[in-house]
């Protein structure tokens, strides 16, 4: 026979309380070493000075991320949630081919010109080794996906619209650098970045590729 033990409501709530505090206080500690490192690159994330500017102590950083490390991976991670968040968005949305690709491209514009902090912290991880590294290792996945999400539709486009002499794989590389100089000018000419521009920029280069699927 089991016998069912059940557990008292204000210990479940207790529990729930903490889990929440718990995931605050990570929130908290990831914006704060964002913060750190799009005003004053990697090496200003050390332990004490992201503590100190998320209002915790050090021993609660160390046991929500054990190291400096450990604190840069979950910056990583969190970024690459919150840009893949709007990009599957769109690549989920009900439209044509041609559309889904300029709403991809668009986004990924928007993104750089609407979040300046998070273009200057991946900004840094492509400027530093130590950063570069584990960028490779954690982030080259996610953008080689994006890739891929974006070659697979240029593809489907050259077959609908019988772009025979197009290599779908050679446009979407030229896109990707693309989109790299674009977030390139936000960072670094942030305040006089058009948005506007880039996306022109993007709809010339498909016209001239697609000119009957991209006015």
């Amino acid at each position: 026979m089991v016998v069912s033990i059940n557990q008292p409501e204000h210990s479940t709530q207790t529990h729930d309380k903490r889990k929440l505090r718990g995931k605050k206080s990570r929130r908290d500690i990831v914006n704060a070493a964002i913060a750190c490192i799009a005003s004053s690159g990697l090496r200003s994330a050390t332990l004490e000075n992201v503590a100190q500017r998320a209002g915790v102590s050090r021993a609660l950083v160390v046991f929500h991320f054990r190291s400096k490390t450990g604190l840069l991976t979950a910056v990583l991670k969190d970024m690459h949630e919150r840009f893949t968040l709007g990009w599957d968005e769109e690549l989920a949305a009900d439209d044509s081919t041609s559309e889904r690709i300029i709403k991809l491209l668009e986004y990924d514009v928007r993104f750089a010109s609407e979040h300046p902090d998070l273009l200057a912290v991946w900004h840094a991880f492509w400027g530093e080794a130590r950063g570069g590294t584990l960028y490779r290792e954690l982030s080259h996945p996610h953008d080689e996906r994006y890739g891929n999400d974006l070659g697979e539709l240029l593809s489907q486009l050259s077959k609908e619209g019988g772009y025979e002499d197009i290599d779908a794989s050679v446009v979407e590389h030229g896109l990707t650098a693309m989109l790299f100089g674009l977030w390139r000018a936000s960072h670094l000419h942030h305040s006089r970045f058009d948005y506007e521009k880039g996306r022109r920029a993007i709809r010339l280069y498909l016209h001239k590729l697609f000119p009957a699927h991209f006015k």
